[in-house]
């Protein structure tokens, strides 16, 4: 993808070198190009008549210099963040990570939907996990397949559409509310890629990103599709992940049949049991969540399966891909130690996955 290459001019050496050693160890290198000056003299000689994004500083600079910038940001030692026109202001002493949230907040205030600053090419997969009924472990075995991505060292972003989700039971660490997330959706979506940095969590023993919603958002069950197909391109549009795992509950509300229309892969979860296969058969049937007739990126699986399925399963059309098995040893665990101790289920669901959305070459399909 394009780059938004920044330049800091500072003063403070000190402050030039832990700004660097940021960049260099976060995911941001991979969205910036980045040139650190400390003397104004350098700075000029090496931005003359070159095109940048943004200009970072601490120091006072001619209109000559600041022509070839499109956003200028001052660092401010005071805690008061200010715009005016192109020339903004930001705290200078703030943590590095949220200094950039703002400033790419900033920056794409500017230039609308970021779609339109880094043309690169999408190259992320959304997967989402659906069922025609509840209980039978989505939400248990998404996060599975989520860690495993994580811990394969590929960038993954975790969205619960759920009404009622239990996300809190998997990612313990007291997070910040994300449910303004719901207030850009309705009153302001060109600014919600903006601002995706500083509303999401992430889990400190996976490294998954997420929203960290309300549990009960009345917001959920208001979303619109066009709420929800902006939300899931919003978090494309960031080009920071590899992929993004949607998890839904079992009903037909528009949020669910948008995700679907939206999403690479789905895993449609069954139970091990008649009434479950009869409710999936039931919404494809009748097509409630608006797939149609191709199943052709329907992953169908079967959750907790003990020695056998139940008699007649084979009378239903389903292609059934994996058998998860039932876990006697998970009866007693907490949910976030099941998602812990998963070295199996992920990897298992990872395979499933068709070979052009996966993105390394380390696994090849292997069909249950």
């Amino acid at each position: 993808m394009n780059k938004i290459s920044l330049v800091l001019l500072t003063k403070d050496s000190d402050y030039a070198n832990y700004f660097s050693n940021f960049l260099i160890s976060s995911n941001l290198k991979e969205k910036f190009s980045s040139k650190i000056f400390t003397e104004i003299d350098t700075f000029k000689e090496s931005t003359r008549n070159k095109k940048q994004h943004i200009l970072l500083t601490d120091m006072i600079i001619d209109h000559e210099s600041s022509v070839t910038f499109d956003k200028i940001i001052t660092l401010s030692e005071e805690q008061i963040s200010k715009t005016h026109d192109s020339i903004a202001s930001i705290y200078k002493y703030q943590p590095f990570h949220e200094l950039m949230s703002q400033v790419l907040a900033m920056y794409y205030e500017m230039n609308g939907k970021l779609g339109s600053v880094m043309n690169g090419k999408e190259t992320d997969s959304v997967i989402s996990f659906y069922s025609g009924n509840g209980g039978v472990g989505k939400t248990i075995l998404s996060l599975c397949l989520a860690k495993h991505l994580s811990f394969k060292e590929k960038r993954v972003f975790y969205l619960s559409l759920e009404e009622l989700h239990n996300t809190y039971l998997y990612f313990k660490q007291d997070k910040p509310s994300s449910a303004e997330v719901f207030y850009f959706l309705k009153k302001d979506k060109d600014q919600l890629i903006a601002n995706i940095e500083s509303l999401k969590s992430r889990d400190a023993l996976t490294n998954i990103d997420y929203f960290s919603f309300p549990v009960l958002p009345e917001e959920m069950q208001l979303a619109t599709e066009e709420d929800i197909e902006t939300l899931i391109q919003a978090i494309r549009d960031t080009q920071n992940y590899d992929y993004i795992i949607v998890d839904l509950d079992s009903s037909i509300h528009a949020r669910n049949r948008t995700a679907l229309k939206n999403s690479d892969e789905v895993f449609w979860v069954l139970s091990s049991n008649e009434t479950s296969f009869s409710s999936a058969n039931n919404v494809m049937e009748h097509d409630l969540v608006g797939i149609g007739n191709d199943r052709s990126n329907i992953h169908f699986i079967v959750n907790n399966v003990g020695e056998e399925l139940f008699d007649g399963f084979d009378a239903f059309n389903f292609s059934i891909e994996a058998h998860i098995p039932f876990h006697v040893h998970w009866l007693n665990k907490s949910e976030e130690t099941k998602l812990q101790e998963d070295i199996v289920v992920g990897e298992q669901l990872f395979k499933l996955l068709k070979e052009n959305t996966i993105q390394s070459s380390e696994v090849s399909p292997q069909w249950q």
